[in-house]
């Protein structure tokens, strides 16, 4: 009885064509977070994605063109929805605001995240077009879609009204410098900090920055008492003040 072999030729599995930018850009992120922007070749992410170089050109015109994308692909994934998964609106602020920087400081902090984040930090210069696309593609996109959500909150009294734009940036912009002190600048061996109490930290004094200046019946908060503060204009630590004439004189006596 013969024996039927298969066509020498055939392929092991296959890919559906409508997957394969989403495995381009996930084999990308491993390469360019391993070996930085420069080190990584178009030949690297297609072994890990397991498909020829050929295929990534007819996504992609160039690995700037990649790298870009796969920035942007991972960068605006990070600020999630809203809604549940089953389509319910989260139940309340403080659990969404947690959500989202639960989310954020884990993508910030991941090593693929801060290798090409340090990648785009040092090639500014010499690749400008490269770090504006990076913005204007995945940073900024990012920053809209949280600001976005803001705006939603200050529509429901939730928040108080502020630059919706300049908000998001902020809430993004503090887990970035823990991420970037802890992980890069050696925090976590000097002055480690645990990640839950970053995020609860954060998310607590962000949330309660936005919150309406209202007291719980309504009424506007009072000002608080007249003492000189820290911040106001020209107002120094009292450790760092200069001693008054009746101190001075006091300790003359």
């Amino acid at each position: 009885m013969p024996t039927t072999l298969p066509a020498r030729n055939a392929p092991r599995w296959k890919r559906q064509p409508d997957e394969r930018p989403h495995q381009i850009l996930e084999a990308a992120f491993r390469v360019f977070g391993a070996r930085g922007f420069h080190q990584a070749t178009l030949d690297d992410v297609a072994r890990k994605a397991g498909i020829t170089t050929g295929t990534i050109y007819l996504y992609f015109p160039s690995k700037a063109a990649l790298f870009t994308a796969m920035l942007k692909s991972r960068i605006t994934a990070v600020i999630p929805s809203a809604e549940a998964a089953d389509g319910r609106v989260a139940p309340s602020l403080d659990g969404r605001l947690a959500a989202v920087g639960r989310d954020v400081y884990r993508f910030l902090s991941s090593p693929a995240y801060l290798t090409m984040f340090r990648t785009v930090v040092s090639e500014v210069a010499q690749f400008p077009e490269v770090a504006a696309q990076v913005y204007q593609e995945g940073i900024l996109t990012a920053n809209r879609r949280f600001a976005a959500a803001i705006r939603v909150a200050v529509q429901a009294g939730e928040f108080r009204d502020v630059d919706a734009m300049i908000a998001a940036r902020a809430f993004i912009g503090m887990f970035l410098i823990f991420a970037v002190s802890q992980r890069l600048l050696g925090g976590e061996r000097i002055y480690p900090i645990a990640d839950d109490a970053v995020v609860k930290t954060v998310t607590d004094i962000f949330l309660n920055g936005l919150r309406p200046r209202t007291a719980p019946d309504g009424a506007d908060h009072p000002r608080r008492g007249r003492r000189p503060s820290v911040l106001r204009r020209g107002a120094a630590p009292s450790e760092d003040r200069p001693r008054t004439k009746r101190t001075a004189t006091r300790s003359r006596t």
